[in-house]
């Protein structure tokens, strides 16, 4: 008679079913996050090349209301999933997108790029990144939730190491309507695939009576944790806009060439490792811990910033920041259902958390580029670089609490059980 192993037992292995769940979702991770991340690419041709005479701050409104949308949306489309409305959601949600990225194509003026992608396409990204999140957390067990979680945010790494250089390879070759035009194809082709098997994987909750969990906001751990994800985002785009411009314009070896465009793809790029490895170190110590340390060692970083001198110095920190910071966007997807009460308000939960990361970000980029100073002797970056690391550190404070609440509930769980 064979004996199983009480551990596969315990840990059955992912259904197909589970599998294509997680694919589904890192195909919407790529197609929202990932082309958000990309935007510094974008920024810099509009500088340059299609709205010379708009300024950083102006330009900046424009991913910046993205991200807002995105995010912010979610408090709608956390509710509208725990509703059972999935597939609607999904379908809307590629539609307006790929509609927006055309109109973007034959944008040449600021309002019409501001509409197509700072409203159309965030919109679009917006009915679709919560509900996906949400779907695939339902579908994964607690104990592999954050590992997987990891292994579908690392998509972001992907399309924000993607989408620029396809951009900048067809910008030069083919032209800016095309390059968006090619970038709208290759959304739609991985979105044909994902809308089939992308489902909602429990029974939907009649717990939900409106579109905000009211209980939320009386939860110190979590609303702990919406507060230190809003301040965390203030700072977390800041580099992967400025950066690159930062390199251009102040560091030597990145005049005429380009470097400096390719620091938001070397960013993206470490991101993917950082974000897989954070699944699995989340897995052994927590992803509120996880997710606490990656904000504090950010914050680190963004002190750093201010000695950046070299072109060696840059590349090194633009791997380090993409590697520990990409963190902070990987583990709320974890950490949501571990501060929910039940599996029918994680849609709404998460979308409360979301909303808040998309306040940040819209109050984040126009600070920072209204704190950037320019003189006859350059452009002065010190400013809006204190901005970000105050930001970041008051940010790490916030997830001392939720950190204490997670490990006594779970010692109390462990001595009512045995």
């Amino acid at each position: 008679m064979e004996v199983q192993n009480p551990s596969r037992m315990e840990h059955p292995p992912l259904t197909l079913e589970q599998w294509l769940q997680i694919l589904s979702a890192f195909v919407v991770f790529l197609n929202t996050w990932g082309l958000l991340l990309a935007f510094g690419a974008f920024q810099t041709y509009y500088e340059q090349v299609l709205l010379p005479t708009e300024s950083n701050s102006r330009l900046a409104w424009i991913s910046t209301m993205c991200a807002f949308i995105l995010l912010f949306s979610g408090l709608v489309t956390g509710p509208l999933f725990d509703y059972g409305f999935l597939r609607p959601l999904l379908f809307i949600g590629s539609i307006l997108e790929i509609f927006g990225l055309m109109m973007l194509s034959i944008s040449t003026k600021y309002w019409q790029v501001f509409l197509s992608q700072g409203i159309c396409v965030g919109l679009g990204g917006g009915l679709l990144f919560i509900p996906s999140i949400a779907a695939a957390a339902l579908s994964l067990q607690d104990f592999r939730r954050a590992k997987f979680i990891g292994l579908i945010s690392s998509a972001t790494g992907v399309g924000g190491v993607i989408y620029p250089i396809v951009f900048r390879r067809l910008v030069s070759t083919v032209g800016f309507p095309w390059a968006i035009r090619s970038i709208a194809f290759i959304v739609l082709a991985t979105f044909i695939f994902s809308w089939p098997i992308l489902t909602y994987p429990v029974k939907k909750s009649p717990m939900i009576r409106g579109f905000v969990d009211v209980s939320a906001f009386r939860d110190l751990a979590f609303m702990s944790i919406v507060c230190g994800a809003v301040l965390s985002a203030v700072a977390y785009y800041l580099p992967i806009i400025y950066l690159p411009l930062f390199a251009e314009t102040g560091i030597k070896g990145f005049h005429n060439t380009d470097l400096a465009f390719y620091l938001v793809s070397i960013a993206n790029g470490t991101s993917i490792i950082g974000r897989l490895l954070s699944g699995l170190v989340a897995t052994k110590i927590g992803p509120i811990e996880t997710c606490g340390m990656a904000v504090a060692v950010s914050a680190v970083l963004l002190y750093g910033w201010f000695g950046l001198k070299s072109t060696a110095a840059v590349v090194v920190w633009a791997v380090l920041w993409g590697l520990i910071s990409s963190v902070i966007v990987a583990m709320p997807g974890a950490i949501v259902p571990l501060l929910s009460p039940s599996p029918g308000v994680i849609g709404t939960r998460t979308g409360t958390l979301w909303a808040g990361v998309g306040i940040g970000m819209f109050i984040g980029s126009p600070i920072a580029g209204a704190l950037i100073k320019e003189s006859s002797s350059g452009i002065h970056w010190w400013r809006m670089q204190l901005f970000a690391a105050l930001c970041m550190t008051l940010s790490s404070f916030f997830f001392i609490y939720p950190t204490i609440y997670v490990r006594r509930r779970a010692r109390a769980a462990k001595r009512s059980m045995g």
